[in-house]
């Protein structure tokens, strides 16, 4: 009988691979709409931002309420004993960091009622990732990282009622085609928003268009990519007057009728009044109303006592006739009642960015603040990754337990943390945090490595080796390679398929000869490459002046090649030396990928690649805007400073220079272009042996705020340039680092803009990669690849413009509360990174753009004294996950150890991917499991949806009614689950696909033993 109903909540038992379900909640536990009146779902809620203007455990606990009266851990008991003093009451929670962190702390009885209520719908747990996530510069990869582990913590402590069903975005600052994509595949059934353009909500409102069907995929058409999508009337904040929190000022409700304060008919008259308003906008005779703000309910009495009252009243007010029915409700109540009214809903196919708040505040300017923290965000991220595969290849112990790292980047996703839109402290908090997330994978990874490394077997101790990581090669410093006279350097590869790597790191001594071994006893080709003066940066402790260069070719899947390094006093064949170039006449570079040519100026002037019978034209520049500063009173005329949220430039961009000081450095492995543009703004340009894409790494800050006699802010960019390309004012940005958007100069899709800041409001998240192409020749494309999200745009035909740091004086006044004025060691931040530069097709770059991503990862060993010939002789210079790799298009997105099951059974997470959009390659993929993880072998596999926790035979989303469908490709109505199997799963473009495995380590053997590829303590 249950399974006849609309909804479903699947209970996925975590000692098993299958679910079962024996509770009664979900959709039936709403409460009952009445027709022909207005059903009036009063939401009860609290935003709860995991670090802002606090840290994530000054929030939780309570502390520095100088800064803000605000304690988590204090909301979650009072809202808890509100509840269960009145059975019609409701509340929804979301940030499952905090819920977990408490849910710690209390007793069993405490948590059997909390259970209780969850059961009974009274407390529903709506988005359920470890936090709000960004929509911008987040990546799909930890986005959906920190969905399942957010599931899984609620699975273990709340159950199958906790499973959920609804995304509540309220606070991100526009949002993702791709973010929907994540909810819509995870089986949620809709998603609800706080914040859009303020002229697309002008737009929607009397069209009555808050309520969509939004197509979140262009590569899947299907019902089960589309998403139920609600924007929240007022942002997501109470109706005006009538927020009954501690924190307000509001008048509560009165309804002594003896006492003078009594108030009854005019604030229920009110309060009907605005729910007039409010129904405007949508199309059934539902409206939610949200009943909360950041932190509220510290005292949830209150807020209770007054919605108790509110909601008689207006039930029983006769002024209006009885055209209203008020009750507490939830986002799932009311998605369920809108679903029920069965009301047509137009659709939406792009996503919404920019956001504006008003005329003179796009909130464009956080896709880059913060740049230095976006991109140790992205290397936790790719660490995370390469941690979880090593831990999983070597079928480790529980005891190798990694899941502060998974916690901590699921802290980084939040809305205030990877958009650097938190106070300084905060953001000092936030390092700390994945620093100490890092290390953590980096003893976990040390410890499983060893088993790998290891030719005696399992069972000689697993600590002999050290596995090191140097998180600040970007300005060469890694005291593992430096003052020592031979190391060891593992390049692991955490993609499907071979890739070579060019490694790169600092050594102390440029009087020795460098020899490098690789495993097969071949000598490795190396070059010694000067290091430009610029990497002397503030808080640099290494005095090195030199790195040694050479390229890991052909790293297998999921596994890695050693190479023993080591000086020597006598000439090597294959070590050499680089030469600096006296002149700028002739093309420098490599016969077998790029030619650069550089002109008079010192910049670059064309480019050739190997395919190419004549130069491309070719230009990069340095620029900067200035800040605009204001009193920020926007609505009385004034005007918007630019800040951590708002990009708000003073007039156009001002170049740097137009000849930089430049330097050639030529070599074997790689050319190096070293430029100085100022004195705060430098560049290496590089081109490697046979590689078919140019880096550029560049230096800014410390940004100076004085100029002649002027002090402003900066806001600094690069362009890079093709003229011939007449890309017609078309360019194209990903989503969240998966599908690419089509963008278009000054024009939005949905609605007629008009842009008084023409260049903030044609600015767009780039999360990984931005595009150009020629409109009659679409082969003819400029491609650069990110290694942060960034800010970027195409202001004229043939450019790209990306926004690269940000140093400002003022604050923007959205809440923050100070400039955007980075410091570090006592000097403005200096940010260093870099981009990859390609005019080849789009499926090159959508293979370069994954390798960027996740990067083959370095680790260091110290020798220790031992030679070569001993090194290789007792230890694995060569591992291999896969029996064989992967097609190009396929990529093992998560291979994850998930549970730890009777008889030393284990079940993985296996996600499979076809990173390839349809226009590039339409062909369906398909992947035999069987046999291809050396180390183990799968014995049972079931398909989940996308974040694990919903078996996907379970899944029984609801179908909505359009006013237009003439996109979808397919009738999907009767569609059926295929059984499984290992020997052919199929990927189409773009599809993610996801299983829980069941695995059986392999034997290995090791003289005349048998060993199981696991570590025996």
């Amino acid at each position: 009988m249950l399974a006849t109903l609309l909804f479903i909540v699947s209970c996925h038992l975590l000692s098993t691979i299958t679910p079962v379900y024996t509770q009664y909640c979900g959709y039936q536990t709403c409460p009952k709409t009445k027709p022909d009146v207005i059903n009036i779902h009063l939401v009860a809620h609290t935003h709860d931002d995991v670090g802002w203007l606090k840290t994530k455990d000054q929030y939780y606990y309570g502390q520095r309420l100088d800064i803000q009266e605000a304690g988590v851990e204090y909301i979650l008991d009072s809202v808890v004993e509100a509840l269960l003093e009145n059975p019609d009451r409701r509340f929804i929670y979301v940030e499952t960091a905090f819920f977990w962190q408490w849910w710690q702390e209390q007793t069993q009885a405490k948590k059997d009622s909390v259970r209780q209520l969850v059961d009974s719908g009274r407390l529903e747990i709506i988005g359920g990732a470890w936090s709000m996530n960004d929509e911008a510069a987040a990546h799909y990869q930890s986005i959906v990282d920190q969905f399942t582990w957010g599931f899984r913590r609620l699975n273990e402590s709340l159950g199958a009622c906790a499973t959920p069903k609804i995304g509540w975005q309220i606070d991100p600052f526009g949002h993702s085609r791709e973010n929907a994509a994540i909810m819509a595949k995870m089986g949620f059934d809709g998603l609800f928003l706080g914040r859009i353009d303020y002229q697309d909500k002008v737009s929607r409102h009397f069209d009555k268009a808050y309520e969509m069907i939004w197509h979140t995929s262009e590569n899947d058409l299907s019902d089960d990519s589309k998403l139920f999508t609600c924007i929240m009337y007022n942002t997501y904040s109470p109706p005006p007057g009538f927020c009954f929190d501690v924190h307000c000022q509001d008048p509560a409700i009165v309804d002594n009728v003896k006492s003078p304060e009594y108030n009854v008919p005019e604030r229920v008259g009110a309060f009907l009044s605005m729910m007039l308003e409010y129904s405007v906008p949508y199309r059934t005779k539902n409206i939610i109303v949200t009943m909360g703000n950041d932190f509220n309910y510290q005292y949830a009495g209150m807020n209770f006592k007054n919605m108790d009252k509110l909601i008689r009243y207006i039930n029983e007010y006769e002024s209006y006739g009885g055209k209203f029915h008020a009750f507490y409700s939830t986002p799932s109540c009311y998605l369920k009642a809108v679903h029920e009214a069965n009301a047509e809903l137009p659709s939406k196919s792009d996503d919404f960015f920019p956001y504006s708040s008003d005329p003179q505040s796009f909130w464009t300017g956080y896709f880059t603040s913060r740049p230095t923290q976006k991109r140790f965000e992205r290397m936790g991220n790719n660490f995370l990754q390469v941690g979880k595969q090593i831990l999983a290849m070597t079928n480790s112990p529980s005891s190798l337990d990694i899941s502060e790292a998974k916690e901590a980047m699921g802290v980084m996703q939040h809305h205030d943390a990877i958009t650097g839109t938190e106070k300084q402290h905060v953001a000092s908090d936030y390092a700390r945090i994945l620093t100490k997330a890092m290390e953590n994978v980096m003893d976990a990874s040390s410890e499983a490595l060893n088993t790998l490394v290891n030719k005696g077997g399992p069972y000689l101790p697993v600590s002999e080796l050290e596995f090191h990581s140097c998180f600040l090669l970007n300005i060469s410093t890694c005291h593992m390679t430096e003052d020592v006279q031979s190391f060891v350097v593992t390049v692991y590869n955490p993609l499907s398929r071979n890739v070579n790597k060019l490694v790169r790191l600092p050594i102390s001594s440029t009087q020795l000869n460098w020899i490098v071994h690789g495993p097969e006893d071949e000598t490795v080709p190396v070059q010694l490459v000067p290091l430009p003066h610029f990497v002397a940066i503030p808080g640099r402790e290494s005095n090195v002046t030199v790195e040694i260069a050479f390229i890991a070719k052909d790293i297998p899947p999921l596994g890695f090649k050693s190479y023993y390094v080591e000086s020597s006093k006598v000439s090597q064949k294959n070590f050499f030396t680089s030469e600096e170039v006296a002149d700028f006449k002739d093309p420098v570079g490599y016969q077998n990928g790029i030619m650069i040519t550089i002109d008079e100026n010192g910049k670059i002037e064309a480019i050739k690649n190997k395919d190419s019978a004549t130069d491309t034209p070719f230009h990069q520049d340095f620029l900067y805007y200035r800040g605009a500063v204001g009193d920020n009173f926007v609505d009385r005329g004034g005007e918007r400073s630019s800040g951590a949220y708002i990009f708000r430039p003073n007039g156009t961009a001002i170049q740097v220079t137009d000849k930089p000081k430049t330097k050639i450095i030529k070599g074997p492995v790689v050319t190096e272009i070293q430029q100085q543009f100022s004195s705060w703004i430098n560049q290496v340009i590089r081109v490697y042996d046979g590689a078919d894409y140019i880096e550029f790494q560049w230096s800014v800050g410390p940004i100076p705020f004085q100029e002649n006699d002027e002090i402003f802010g900066k806001e600094v960019i690069t362009r890079y340039e093709v003229p011939t390309l007449k890309s017609e004012g078309i360019f194209y940005t990903d989503s969240n680092g998966r599908e690419m958007l089509t963008r278009q100069r000054d024009y939005r899709p949905t609605w007629k803009v008009d842009l008084i800041e023409p260049i903030s409001g044609n600015y767009y998240p780039v999360t990984t990669k931005i595009n150009i192409k020629d409109a009659e020749d679409p082969t003819n494309t400029l491609t650069v690849v990110t290694d942060r999200s960034e800010g970027g745009t195409s202001l004229e035909d043939g450019v790209i413009e990306l926004m690269l740091h940000r140093r400002l004086l003022h604050d923007d006044a959205f809440g923050v509360g100070e400039a955007l004025n980075e410091m570090a060691f006592d000097q403005p931040l200096v940010a260093v990174g870099s981009h990859y530069v390609s005019l080849e097709s789009c499926v090159k770059t959508t293979l370069l753009n994954q390798e960027k991503v996740l990067d083959a990862w370095i680790f260091i060993s110290p020798t220790k004294g031992v030679s070569y010939e001993k090194w290789k002789s007792d230890y694995v210079m060569e591992f291999a996950g896969l029996q064989r790799a992967l097609p190009d298009n396929v990529q093992i997105l998560t291979l994850e150890r998930w549970l730890d099951g009777e008889d030393e059974k284990k079940t993985f997470i296996l996600r499979l991917e076809n990173v390839m959009d349809k226009r590039l390659d339409p062909s369906e993929v398909e992947v035999n499991l069987k046999d291809l993880f050396a180390t183990f072998s799968i014995i049972n596999i079931k398909e989940m949806m996308l974040g694990a926790n919903i078996p996907v035979e379970k899944s029984n989303k609801l179908k909505w009614h359009e006013t237009q469908n003439s996109d979808a490709d397919e009738d999907d109505s009767n569609r059926t689950v295929e059984q499984v199997s290992i020997e052919s799963i199929k990927l189409k473009p773009m599809e993610i696909r996801t299983f829980l495995v069941e695995i059986e380590p392999h034997l290995i053997s090791s003289g005349n033993k048998l060993y199981q590829a696991i570590v025996v303590h």
